[in-house]
């Protein structure tokens, strides 16, 4: 063999090489990495959501008594800790109006200037506790929810051009979870305990209809396929399920397992893929829409105990989970389960990205 023939053999072995390479790294079997975790000092009795920022890469962070941070998750820094907003809990943006609403938990709104970050005022809306916010694109108004109730709850809604409560209504709910605007006008509403939907108008707070399912026992979070018209209900229970519902009938036509105490859901449209995070299991599954009607679960990642709070940036394709440590101290024979104990200092937000 010439000189010649052995470089080329050499070539192409190295080339094969390579491409064996990139495929191994291709069907690894990975399918998200935890990137980051970034640790926050404060008290152990904080919890809360996140937000992400609809401008920048800032991700908002209420953390009840500890307050609200706003971090930008591409320098992985915090770069305001917003005053005045102890018991921060749900965050909306209104970027037209240049604000951020803050559900606090002694029941006021903490109104907030987005391009600055500095809180404005306090607005008294409730006597009790509020648990959530969104914003209704095509009214533009802003949906505030009040947290666990005896009997009934409450919904608000407030017009950003006076920063004004404009409208309320009770409904016989015990638990609202964060309700999803479907971008038609409409609003879906998870009621837990009741084990139902409701869908009312953004506009009028009126029920335009209630949907329920066998396998959702206690719905707990949603997501929408506007383009396909396809809603994604995360339902908690002794056997926990994704039900997947026609937004226009309602109709299911899909139902997959996912983790326990599942408390956010995600859709991700390019890569065609919804998440849900489990914080009883410690993990983060992902399922595969293979086509409006078909669903094939691909499996979890492995994340940490608690980490059930996430907000997801579809474009970059990184969620953001919440967790703390924590200990769980032993039930007693015959006697109630005690609340966890978290630890202090131990506030984590888990950056994982999608592969």
């Amino acid at each position: 063999m010439t000189a010649l023939h052995i470089g080329v053999s050499r070539l192409l072995a190295g080339l094969m090489l390579g491409l064996a390479g990139m495929t191994a790294h291709a069907d690894d079997g990975l399918l998200a990495r935890i990137e980051h975790s970034a640790v926050f000092p404060g008290s152990g009795h904080s919890w809360g959501f996140a937000a992400l920022d609809p401008s920048r890469p800032y991700l908002w962070i209420s953390r009840r008594e500890n307050g609200l941070t706003v971090y930008d998750v591409a320098g992985r820094q915090p770069v305001r800790a917003v005053e005045g907003a102890a018991g921060a809990n749900g965050v909306a943006f209104a970027p037209a109006a240049d604000r951020a609403y803050v559900a606090n938990t002694d029941g006021t709104l903490g109104i907030v200037r987005l391009s600055d970050m500095r809180q404005l005022r306090r607005l008294a809306v409730s006597d009790a506790n509020l648990n959530s916010a969104l914003l209704e694109p095509v009214s533009g108004k802003v949906w505030l929810t009040s947290g666990r109730r005896a009997a009934r709850s409450t919904i608000y809604v407030l017009d950003p051009a006076s920063d004004r409560i404009v409208a309320q209504h009770d409904f016989d709910i015990r638990k609202i979870d964060p309700p999803l605007a479907l971008g038609d006008g409409s609003v879906m509403v998870p009621m837990r305990d009741e084990g139902k939907l409701l869908r009312l108008a953004g506009d009028t707070l009126a029920v335009q209809s209630t949907w329920s399912y066998p396998d959702c026992r206690q719905p707990s979070a949603l997501a929408v396929d506007q383009h396909q018209r396809r809603l994604f209900i995360a339902c908690r229970g002794e056997r926990p399920v994704l039900v997947v519902a026609n937004l226009d009938s309602g109709a299911q036509v899909a139902s997959l397992p996912i983790g326990h105490a599942v408390n956010a859901l995600a859709y991700d449209a390019s890569r065609r893929l919804i998440l849900a995070p489990s914080g009883a299991d410690g993990n983060l599954t992902l399922v595969r829409q293979d086509d409006a009607d078909h669903y094939t679960a691909l499996g979890y990642v492995a994340t940490r105990t608690w980490a059930h709070n996430m907000a997801y940036d579809a474009r970059a394709g990184r969620a953001y989970l919440l967790t703390m440590d924590v200990t769980q101290p032993a039930t007693p024979p015959g006697g109630a389960k005690h609340d966890p104990v978290f630890h202090p200092d131990t506030f984590t937000v888990l950056s994982v990205r999608i592969e």
